[in-house]
C-alpha cells in the first residue's frame, strides 16, 4: 500500500505551499499555480505556520516570501524547513539588495525570483527547483544505499587517507581483521599495521603503497598472532577531480571457504560434478596440453557451442593468439608452483563471431594419481569492457559530436608533425567556424544548434580522408588536420570540398537551416613547427576570413599576426579609454525631407587613441564584448548624448526651427544585461533632457535575438516616454507581424537599401514596400546613407520622412555641428527660405 501511495503521488501534479504575507498576492499566485497545473496545499502568511504546514503536508516545493507577518521572516523559516524536512524552498521577493540576497543564500534556497516576474519565469524557477530537489533526493538515497551495501557486503572493504590511516571499514573488515587489532576498531589505525599481505609464492610482503597501485591478486593475510588467511585482494587509488591521490581503497575477499571447498571437491567427485555443471560462471577442466577435458553449461552458453564441440579441442582455437601466449605463462607458473592460483583477462571468439572478454581464474588441481588438470573459472567481462571503452572514448572525444577533443587533437597532431618531419611532407591545420551560429541558437533554440553541430561534424568526417583528423574545440569551432598534403593548392581543394559540403541545408523540426563556414589555414612547416602555434595562426586566418565576408577560406600570412596583435592591443586599450577620457561623441544630422531642415541628430562614438589617433567605431566596436566594456561604454554614450542634447535644447546653436531630438545606438551587452531602461532613466534625470527628445536605436539583428526580452525592454523604454527606432532595417529577417508586435516609433532603412535606389529597380521595390509597411503601422522612416540628390528625390517622392548621410554632412564633433547649424540658419535668413 505504501508503494502504491508513493507511486500515485509521483504521477500526480507537484504539490506547492505558498507563504506570502499579502493576501491578494497569495490569491493571485495560487490562481497562477493552478493554471500551470500545480496543486497548492495551502497559503500562509507567517513563518511559524509555514513550518507547521510543511510538517503536516510535506509539499514538493515551498514558494516563500521573505517579509512575513509575525516574529519569523521567510529566511529563518526556510532555514528550519531545509534542515529538518529537506523540502526545497524558492524565494519570491521584491528585495534584491546584497544583504538580503546574502542572508537568503545562507538558507540554501533552490531559487530566488525578484518580484515582479513573468509567468514563464515563475514556471521555469519552479521546474528547475523541483528537478534539483529530485536530483538531491536521489543523491541522498544513493548515499544511504551505498552505506547499506557496504554494511551488507561480505568482502572486507577498507578506505584510507593519503597518509595511509584507515577512515572507513565495513563490518566484514572489522570481523576479518579482528586478530590484527589488539583492541578497538580499525578506524584511525595505520593500514600497514592491520593489513599485512604476503605473496603466497615468495613469502614477501605485498606492497599496498600508492606507488604500487592499482593492483590485485591473491595473497596471504597475516594476522597479529601469525595466523595466515588466504585472500583475494584488490587495491586502487582514490583521487580527486584533479587526479591527485587522496587515499587508497582495499578490498579483501576471505578465501578460506573457497580453498576448503576446492579441497572437498577434489575428494568428492559427485559434489564436484554437481557444483561444476550448475555453476553460474563458466567452468572448465583443461589438461596440460590446454585441451578441454570437461566444460559446464555456463561456458557452453557463453561460447555458443555444445559440450561435444569443445571437449578434446585446444582452448587456443577459441581465443586470441596474444592472449593464448599470456595464458601459457600463467599455466607454467601454476605447474612450477610459483602460484597457487592465477587470474588474468583474455578474449574468446563465440560461435557467431562475437568478441567475449573474460576474467579467468585458474588453479592446478592436485594429481592424486590422476593427470594434473587446470581448473578455470570464466567470468564474462564484455559489458564492463564496453563500458571502459566508452569511458575511454569520452575522455578523448567530444560528447556531443563524437569528434576528437582538445586532448586527442594535441596527441594526434604532435604525432602527425613528427611523421611529417620524418617524411618531409606538409601538414595543414584548418580552423573552422560556423557563420552566424548564434543566430541559429537564438532563433530556433539550442536543440537546433546541437543538431547543426552534430551534422557539421558528420559532414567534416565524411569529407576528409582516413588519414585526417576532425576535432571540436568548443562552441561552433572545429579543427581539421590534413596530413600528407603536397602544397597549398591541395589544401585549398580539400577545404573547398569541406566548405561546399557543410554549406548544404540542415533540416530540423520542419525548418531548413542555411549554414556556411569560415575557414582559416596554417601549414607545417611553412608557418610554424608546433601545433599550438599552428592553431593560433589558423585562428588568425579564420578571423581574416570572417572580416572578408565569411563563407570563404583564408591562408595564414605573417601580417595577420600583426592584425591579431593590434586587435589584442585595442581590446586592452578599451578598458582604459573611459578612465583616460579618450572617447568623444560625433553627431550626424538627420534632416526632414519635407523642408530640408535638421530634425534630429545621431550620436556616434569615436576613440582618440593616444598612439593610433582617431579610431573609427567599425574598428573597435566589435571588440567591446570581448573586452567586457560593452555595457560601460554604452552607458557613457547615453549619459554624454543626453547631456549634450539637453544643452542644445536649453541654449541651442541657433535652432530656430524647434527642439532637436538625439538618437543613441545601444550595444548588445546593454541590451542583454537587462539594465538599459534604468540607465536611460538615470541619464534623463541627470541631464534634464525631456524623454521625448531621446531615441534609442536598436539594430534589427539584435532585437531578433530574443523576442520576449525585446518586448520587455521596449515596453520599459516606452514607459519612460523615450522613442525607439529599429536601426539597420533591411539587414535582418523582420516580418510585418513582428514589427507590429514590437511597436517601435521609427524605422531606419539601412544604407545597403538606399544606395542607388533611384536606379536599381530591385532595391527600389524593397524600399517602396518598406515605406508602405511603415505608413500602415504609422511609423516614421529615416533613410541612412543618402549621398546623392537623386536618392533624396526618390525617397522624398515616395513619402520617406527623414534622411541622413554624406549628402548633408558626415558625423562631426559637437562644436562643428553647432557651426553647421548656424550656417544653415544664416543661409536661411539670407535666402529668405526658412530651413
Amino acid at each position: 500500500m505504501m508503494q502504491e501511495s508513493v507511486a500515485s503521488r509521483a504521477q500526480a501534479a507537484p504539490i506547492l505551499l505558498v507563504v506570502e504575507d499579502e493576501s491578494l498576492v497569495a490569491m493571485d499566485l495560487d490562481g497562477q499555480l493552478h493554471d500551470m497545473g500545480y496543486q497548492v496545499c495551502g497559503c500562509v502568511d507567517n513563518g511559524r505556520d509555514a513550518i507547521a504546514r510543511a510538517r503536516t503536508e510535506r509539499p514538493d516545493l515551498i514558494l516563500m516570501d521573505i517579509v512575513l507577518k509575525g516574529d519569523m521572516d521567510g529566511i529563518a523559516a526556510a532555514s528550519v524547513i531545509g534542515k529538518e524536512l529537506h523540502i526545497p524552498v524558492l524565494f519570491l521577493s521584491a528585495y534584491s539588495d546584497d544583504q538580503t540576497v546574502e542572508r537568503a543564500a545562507d538558507a540554501w534556497p533552490y531559487g530566488y525570483l525578484t518580484k515582479p516576474f513573468q509567468n514563464r519565469e515563475l514556471r521555469a524557477g519552479i521546474e528547475v527547483a523541483l528537478r534539483k530537489a529530485a536530483v538531491e533526493r536521489m543523491v541522498r538515497n544513493s548515499e544511504r544505499w551505498l552505506a547499506a551495501v557496504l554494511r551488507g557486503v561480505g568482502d572486507a572493504v577498507i578506505a584510507t587517507d593519503a597518509g595511509g590511516i584507515v577512515g572507513l571499514a565495513n563490518p566484514a573488515a572489522e570481523a576479518l581483521l579482528k586478530g590484527s587489532t589488539l583492541h578497538g576498531g580499525l578506524r584511525g589505525r595505520a593500514a600497514a599495521e592491520v593489513v599485512r599481505l604476503e605473496d603466497p609464492a615468495g613469502g614477501g610482503l605485498v606492497p599496498l603503497a600508492p606507488g604500487g597501485l592499482p593492483r590485485a591478486g591473491a595473497a596471504m593475510l597475516v594476522e597479529h598472532d601469525g595466523q595466515r588467511i588466504p585472500v583475494d585482494f584488490s587495491a586502487g587509488p582514490i583521487c580527486d577531480d584533479g587526479e591527485h591521490l587522496t587515499g587508497v581503497a582495499i578490498v579483501l575477499h576471505d578465501m578460506r571457504e573457497r580453498v576448503a571447498a576446492e579441497l572437498r571437491l577434489a575428494y568428492s567427485e559427485r559434489r564436484f560434478r554437481g557444483a561444476f555443471d550448475n555453476a553460474p560462471l563458466g567452468l572448465a577442466l583443461l589438461d596440460r596440453d590446454n585441451r578441454f577435458v570437461r566444460v559446464n553449461r555456463a561456458l557452453c552458453r557463453l561460447l555458443g557451442l555444445e559440450a561435444g564441440q569443445l571437449l578434446g579441442s585446444d582452448q587456443a582455437a577459441f581465443g586470441d593468439a596474444s592472449d593464448n601466449a599470456i595464458e601459457r605463462e600463467y599455466q607454467q607458473d601454476l605447474l612450477a608452483g610459483r602460484s597457487d592460483a592465477v587470474q588474468y583477462e583474455r578474449r574468446y571468439r563465440t560461435r557467431d563471431g562475437r568478441l567475449l572478454w573474460a576474467l579467468v581464474s585458474a588453479t592446478l588441481l592436485p594429481a592424486d594419481g590422476e593427470p594434473q588438470h587446470f581448473l578455470i573459472q570464466i567470468n564474462d567481462l564484455t559489458q564492463r569492457k564496453r563500458a571502459e571503452e566508452d569511458l575511454a572514448h569520452l575522455a578523448h572525444h567530444d560528447a556531443l559530436t563524437g569528434a576528437a577533443n582538445r586532448a586527442l587533437l594535441n596527441e594526434e597532431v604532435d604525432h602527425g608533425i613528427a611523421v611529417a618531419r620524418r617524411h618531409r611532407t606538409r601538414l595543414a591545420v584548418v580552423f573552422i567556424d560556423i557563420d552566424y551560429f548564434k543566430h541559429i541558437n537564438d532563433s530556433y533554440g539550442h536543440e537546433a544548434g546541437d543538431a547543426v553541430l552534430k551534422e557539421t561534424a558528420a559532414r567534416l568526417s565524411r569529407t576528409v580522408r582516413e588519414i585526417d583528423i576532425v576535432g571540436r574545440m568548443g562552441g561552433d569551432e572545429f579543427v581539421v588536420v590534413l596530413s600528407e598534403v603536397s602544397d597549398a593548392a591541395a589544401v585549398l581543394a580539400l577545404t573547398e570540398k569541406l566548405r561546399i559540403e557543410c554549406g548544404k541545408p540542415v533540416h530540423f523540426g520542419g525548418h531548413e537551416l542555411r549554414i556556411a563556414i569560415s575557414t582559416g589555414v596554417s601549414l607545417y612547416p611553412d608557418d610554424a613547427q608546433d601545433f599550438r602555434t599552428l592553431l593560433r595562426f589558423a585562428d588568425s586566418a579564420l578571423y581574416h576570413a570572417k572580416a572578408e565576408g565569411r563563407n570563404n577560406v583564408q591562408f595564414y600570412r605573417p601580417e595577420l599576426t600583426a592584425r591579431m596583435e593590434m586587435r589584442t592591443r585595442l581590446g586592452a586599450g578599451l578598458r582604459l579609454a573611459l578612465e583616460r577620457h579618450e572617447l568623444e561623441l560625433y553627431y550626424q544630422p538627420i534632416v526632414a525631407l519635407d523642408g530640408d531642415r535638421p530634425a534630429a541628430v545621431e550620436a556616434l562614438v569615436r576613440w582618440h587613441h593616444p598612439e593610433l589617433g582617431l579610431v573609427m567605431p567599425d574598428v573597435f566596436l566589435p571588440l567591446l564584448e570581448e573586452a567586457s566594456m560593452g555595457e560601460a561604454i554604452g552607458s557613457w554614450v547615453i549619459f554624454e548624448a543626453c547631456r549634450q542634447g539637453a544643452l542644445w535644447n536649453d541654449e541651442g546653436p541657433g535652432l530656430a526651427h524647434g527642439p532637436l531630438r538625439i538618437g543613441v545606438n545601444v550595444t548588445a551587452a546593454q541590451f542583454k544585461a537587462g539594465r538599459l531602461a534604468q540607465t536611460v532613466e538615470r541619464a534623463l534625470h541627470a541631464s534634464g533632457l525631456p524623454s521625448h527628445l531621446l531615441c534609442i536605436e536598436i539594430t534589427e539583428q539584435l532585437q531578433l535575438a530574443d523576442t520576449d526580452q525585446t518586448r520587455a525592454v521596449m515596453d520599459s523604454l516606452r514607459a519612460l516616454g523615450v522613442l525607439v527606432a529599429i536601426d539597420d532595417f533591411g539587414t535582418g529577417y523582420s516580418s510585418l507581424s513582428y514589427i507590429s508586435r514590437l511597436r517601435p516609433d521609427e524605422l531606419k532603412l539601412d544604407k545597403s537599401l538606399v544606395t542607388n535606389v533611384d536606379a536599381d529597380a530591385e532595391r527600389a521595390g524593397v524600399v517602396v514596400a518598406a515605406l508602405a509597411m511603415a505608413r500602415s503601422l504609422r511609423l516614421d522612416v529615416v533613410a541612412e546613407g543618402v549621398e546623392t540628390e537623386a536618392e533624396k528625390g526618390f525617397l522624398r517622392a515616395h513619402g520617406c520622412d527623414m534622411a541622413q548621410g554624406f549628402l548633408y554632412h558626415q558625423a562631426m564633433p559637437a562644436g562643428e555641428f553647432e557651426g553647421w547649424v548656424a550656417g544653415l540658419e544664416r543661409h536661411s535668413r539670407e535666402s529668405g527660405n526658412p530651413c
